[in-house]
């Protein structure tokens, strides 16, 4: 199941590069999605942590809870394409 995850995220990351090179737009839009994928991750996960700093409950159920969360998994999983999007896009350039 590893390599299988492994090899689609590496397909998904290669059909980006090639799109992006078709067509110049993508780039834009790849990166403005990496942006808010950023921010709304980041955000979530500070606001995580600062409750659980305020409410005292440190224990690793409640900083797990952050990843039953779908919007965090949805920017983190973009964030997971786009890192290796960009190593290719510099690679090959």
């Amino acid at each position: 199941m590893t390599i299988m995850v492994f090899i689609i995220q590496l397909l998904i990351s290669i059909i980006m590069v090639v799109t992006r090179r078709k067509w110049e737009v993508l780039s834009f839009i790849y990166d403005g999605l990496a942006l808010a994928s950023f921010l709304v991750f980041s955000s979530i996960a500070a606001a995580s942590v600062f409750e659980i700093i305020v409410n005292h409950t440190v224990f690793m159920t409640n900083i797990h809870a952050l990843f039953l969360n779908g919007v965090v998994l949805l920017s983190a999983s973009y964030l997971i394409l786009f890192i290796p999007y960009k190593l290719l896009l510099s690679l090959l350039d």
